[in-house]
């Protein structure tokens, strides 16, 4: 059995075990986020099985999925030997790395360098969201220490089984310090900041 992706079978036709017929499906962030629908192509042997060489099996990805979930197709795979009965064929939902989130079960995880003074002063930014053409403004008020964590509350991954409930959006903070300060603002920062 094969499949448009070039995947290949882990069980022969021949098997005495009704194994079934594995395939990766590598799925982005934002398909798992809003849900998609993929179209995947399957080849399969009959022997006396009446039914077309090749068909096209539909996996509906449902917001909230995580890596790991099963979708099995019943019977779709090759047959096994002349017994009348066929494979079944499995995708499990591998999941793409980000380029900006992590995933943390149904928490997201941003990760992002912060300038010296914006960490002591406050400062907004803004990062892409996986719903579809929106963007999240974060604002930090906060003093933003090494140890500081920003929670924005249903932010994150929807639920499968509620896609309503939502994760939260974690922001940690990597302080960029200046590579060099001068002399008279070395004093002025001595007048400004507390010492304790």
């Amino acid at each position: 059995m094969g499949m448009g992706m070039g995947m290949a079978s882990d069980a022969g036709a021949g098997g005495q075990r009704k194994r079934p017929a594995t395939f990766d499906l590598n799925c982005s962030l934002e398909d798992l986020y809003n849900g998609a629908t993929r179209k995947m192509k399957v080849t399969r042997t009959s022997t006396t099985l009446r039914r077309d060489p090749a068909t096209v099996l539909e996996v509906n990805l449902k917001p909230g999925w995580k890596a790991g979930t099963k979708v099995t197709f019943a019977s779709e795979g090759d047959e096994i030997g002349n017994t009348g009965q066929a494979q079944d064929v499995v995708f499990v939902i591998r999941e793409q790395r980000h380029h900006i989130y992590t995933r943390d079960g149904s928490n997201l995880l941003h990760h992002r360098p912060v300038p010296l003074v914006d960490a002591l002063t406050g400062f907004e930014f803004e990062i892409p969201s996986l719903e579809k053409d929106k963007v999240l403004k974060i604002r930090v008020k906060d003093m933003v220490t090494p140890t500081y964590t920003k929670v924005i509350k249903g932010k994150g991954m929807p639920s499968s089984k509620d896609p309503s409930a939502k994760g939260d959006l974690v922001v940690t903070f990597d302080i960029i310090y200046p590579h060099q300060v001068s002399d008279s603002a070395k004093e002025q920062l001595k007048k400004i900041l507390p010492r304790n």
